[in-house]
């Protein structure tokens, strides 16, 4: 059975998670609206539309989900005492729509390539793209599941890693791209040098020292998985959330925005 939390003081500044959790359903309120809108619009006979249009429903769907039910996995923290705030079922969410994003990460180097034809991106180049993005859940079920930072380290490696290579891709790939597909591979290239940058200097070395300083007891495969799938230590206090709201409130937007953003390129 679950074990919330007590309710927490007053000098917890609660009311500040309720205006933040209000802000992400808005945020999630706004991107279904926005993905709706995107559908009515985009050409559905365009196979490669119809394809990020229904992996883009699935990343807006996942991310909707999530912002309604926040919850901090391996800490096993919820906001909301339910069952649809298990930590296993909000894994399960997240893993799908990430893989759905890594795919539509894929199509669109695959998109750039042929335009460009730079045919060495086009082949084996996106699948690995959505394999290496794959096996990056495989690591965070096992810090999730195991409580172990470590595997946290090794999957933000894996999106480092993949979206440095990405970078790589479409500096080569943009001298020859026109219209659209140049002006997405500007805006995307500092992006994913920002992002690489953030990933190998402030995240992953966050996760090591969590890994390496971690004093608490870590779990068996099935133990930590019913743990994952039962426990969750429900609390409004600002203080628990505060760390969480600046990555939560970007990926739920931030990201959400170009998964819709890339269903409408795919038109271009």
């Amino acid at each position: 059975m679950p074990n919330p939390r007590p309710t927490e003081a007053p000098n917890e500044h609660s009311w500040k998670t309720e205006r933040w959790w209000l802000v992400l359903k808005g945020i999630a309120a706004l991107n279904i609206v926005a993905w709706s809108i995107t559908a009515a619009m985009v050409d559905t006979s365009d196979t490669m539309v119809c394809a990020h249009l229904a992996l883009s429903a699935v990343y807006v769907t996942a991310c909707a989900f999530r912002s309604v039910r926040p919850r901090v996995d391996l800490e096993r923290t919820a906001l909301v005492d339910h069952w649809t705030s298990s930590m296993v079922l909000g894994r399960s969410a997240a893993t799908v729509a990430e893989v759905s994003f890594a795919t539509q990460i894929a199509l669109f180097v695959y998109q750039a390539s042929m335009a460009s034809g730079t045919e060495a991106f086009s082949g084996l180049f996106p699948i690995l793209i959505v394999g290496a993005l794959a096996l990056a859940q495989v690591f965070c079920w096992w810090s999730v599941v195991t409580l172990s930072h470590l595997g946290h380290a090794i999957e933000e490696s894996l999106w480092g890693v993949t979206f440095a290579a990405v970078t790589v891709a479409l500096l080569v790939m943009i001298p020859n791209l026109t219209g659209a597909l140049w002006w997405a591979s500007l805006v995307a290239i500092p992006g994913c040098v920002a992002y690489v940058v953030f990933m190998f200097t402030v995240d992953v070395p966050m996760y090591v020292r969590r890994w390496r300083t971690g004093s608490g007891a870590q779990l068996g495969i099935v133990e930590g998985f019913r743990d994952a799938r039962d426990r969750r230590e429900v609390t409004r206090s600002w203080t628990v959330w505060q760390p969480e709201v600046a990555w939560m409130t970007g990926y739920f937007s931030c990201a959400v925005w170009s998964s819709i953003g890339l269903v409408h390129l795919a038109g271009m």
